[in-house]
This record gives C-alpha cells, structure tokens and sequence, in this order.
C-alpha cells in the first residue's frame, strides 16, 4: 500500500515538474497548438503534455519496477510513438503516415514481446473461441484502433486524460486482485502522470502564470497504445486477470464513437479520418451543456461502463457479459441516429428547466 502512494506520488511530481520545465522550451520550438479553423480555444497552448506523462512514467518504472524486457520494449515502442506523435504536432503529418508508424510500432509489441490474442473467451456460451495464428494480426488491429480510437477522442480539455485514467485505475484493481504486480505498479504511475497533466490541461490558463497545456497526438497516442497493450496482456495470459470480454468494456466507449464516426464519414463520401464535430462529446455540448458538463457525462459514462465490466464479469458468464456490450453498442447506434430528437429535446425542457433553476 504505501509502495502504491509512493509510485503515485513520484509519477505526479515528475510529470509536474517535466510540464513546468517543458513549456519555455514548447514556445521556442513552436511545439504549440495555435487557434484557428476548427480550434476555438483562446491564446497558443503547448503540446508537452504526451511527453510529460511518458517521461514521468519512464522515471517513476526505473525507480520502482524491475526492468524485464517486457517493461523495457513497453518504454521503447511507447517512446517510439510519442516521437512520432510530437512530429505529428509540430509538422501535421498525412493519415497514411501515422497508420504506417502506428502499425510499425504495434508489430514491435505483437511480434517482439509475443503480445497477441489467443482466446476470446466463451462469447457466444458454445465455449472459447480461438482464433490460432489470426491472433496476431488481430492484436496489431486492435491496437491500432485503441491508438486511433483515443486519438479521434482528443477533442475536448480532460476528456483522453480523464478517460484514460478512468480505465488505468480499473486496470489498478483487477491486476492487483490477480497478484501482478508490475503491471499494477506501471498503471499507477500512469494514473499519477495524468492526474498531474490533467491539473494544467483543466485548470490552468493560457494568459495566466499558471500556463495550460495539451496532450497532443504525442500523448492521446502514447496513452491509446499503453491501454490497449495492457488490456491484450491481461486478458490472455496464461494467468489472466479478467477476461477478454472485460477488456472491451475498458475501451468500448472511445472505439464505438470511432467506429460510428467513421462509417458516418465514409457513408458521406469522405475520408474515415477527416475531422469533424460529429462525435459523441460534440453533440452534447451542442445539446446545451458545457464543456465541463459534457467532460462530466462523458466521465460518467466511461465509469459506468468499467464498473459495470468488473461487476457483469464477477456475477455472470462471458456470453452475458459480451451480450450486455452489444446491446450497449446498439443503444450508442440509436442514439446516434436521433442526436437530433436530444439536442431539440435538451433545448426545449432540460435547458429551460435549469434556467428556472
């Protein structure tokens, strides 16, 4: 227990420190995000966020984790990307780039430290499903998708943070119910590194001494990656510490938004990676609420959801589980589908009844 504060402890005041002493250095290499087109917000942020998270998370493992290869190759490949995500930032690199670089750096996990996906647990109740050598490209597809998923997510202040954090802690308690250690060890570092990241990204001002800082792609990548790895990892070990189908409650919320979002753009004629104000957080706030109110239902809605794949996955079977995931995705579809029948209706009763309020 006191291991555990300790790592949460060091992890916040590493990356507190790395944000403070990052930001000068952000404005003289033009690492910032600037207003303009579909960017609303107000002065020049710097995108030091990514890099203070793996930075903290990289100190606070060396200091308190063993070094195996696994953790080892983690900081590597997780490096690797928040490089990438950084060149992103700074020069705007094409979508074909970046799948490019994100399936280069998957493969390193999937084929270097054997992470892929060799069960999917009893889906459909008729017993496990495996899918043999498809395991491995499977697993490099699904970390894509957390990686883009998380990415296409990062549209509002505290959301990819929040969400993140969210599962990481998720994550805190059933690799400690399992007996992992490390792994329980490395998700507290990364809820301490987010939590410092989340106080500037929410809190802070882009006037003000106390200086706001964003994410980027460096971070929403390096995050989607992490999460994605860990989920892989510990669901299908040997040992496993909750199932597959637990797994992808973690991430359900983030990966049907991209889906949907996807197929609406495709549907469209345009490209599935061309931005939008069409995900899910948009339509809230367009919906009346503000952005702190939509960062709170989004919040909301993520925890409900980790909590519900913890508590399905201790009282019923997998099939059940997985059934609970499908009706939830359908429920995402016909909401979807009817954001406008919520926006008129937000407007014409939930507003006016909070004004009178």
């Amino acid at each position: 227990m006191e291991l555990g504060f300790g790592i949460l402890a060091v992890a916040f005041v590493t990356a507190f420190v790395v944000v403070k002493m990052l930001k000068p250095i952000a404005y003289l290499v033009n690492l910032v995000d600037k207003p303009g087109g579909r960017k609303d917000h107000d002065g020049v942020i710097p995108l030091i966020g990514g890099l203070a998270i793996y930075t903290s998370v990289c100190i606070t493992t060396f200091l308190f984790i063993e070094q195996p290869i696994f953790i080892r190759l983690f900081l590597l490949a997780g490096g690797l990307i928040v490089f990438m995500g950084m060149v992103d930032d700074r020069y705007q690199l094409s979508a074909r780039f970046r799948l490019v670089g994100q399936f280069l750096i998957c493969c390193i996990f999937v084929y270097g430290l054997d992470v892929h996906i060799h069960s999917f647990g009893d889906l459909l109740g008729v017993g496990e499903l495996n899918p043999g050598w498809l395991g491995y490209p499977l697993a490099v597809l699904s970390l894509m998708g957390v990686i883009n998923a998380m990415n296409m997510l990062d549209g509002m202040d505290g959301l990819v943070g929040s969400i993140a954090m969210v599962s990481f802690i998720g994550l805190i308690g059933l690799f400690g119910a399992a007996g992992h250690t490390t792994f329980q060890y490395l998700c507290l570092a990364f809820t301490g590194a987010i939590a410092a990241f989340l106080i500037f990204n929410l809190w802070g001002s882009p006037t003000k001494n106390f200086r706001k800082v964003f994410m980027g792609d460096a971070g929403s990548m390096f995050l989607g990656l992490s999460l994605g790895v860990l989920l892989i990892e510990g669901s299908q070990q040997p040992t496993a510490a909750f199932s597959p189908v637990t797994a992808l409650w973690f991430v359900l919320l983030p990966m049907t938004d991209m889906f949907t979002i996807m197929y609406r753009r495709i549907k469209r004629g345009r490209s599935p990676m061309a931005p939008d104000r069409t995900h899910i957080h948009h339509i809230i706030i367009r919906a009346g609420f503000s952005r702190k109110q939509a960062l709170y239902v989004m919040l909301i809605i993520h925890s409900l959801c980790v909590v519900l794949s913890i508590v399905l996955g201790m009282v019923f079977q997998e099939w059940v589980v997985f059934l609970a995931s499908s009706l939830a995705i359908v429920g995402y579809q016909l909401f979807m589908r009817r954001a406008w029948k919520f926006i008129r209706w937000s407007h014409k009763y939930f507003l006016k009844a909070s004004r009178l309020l």
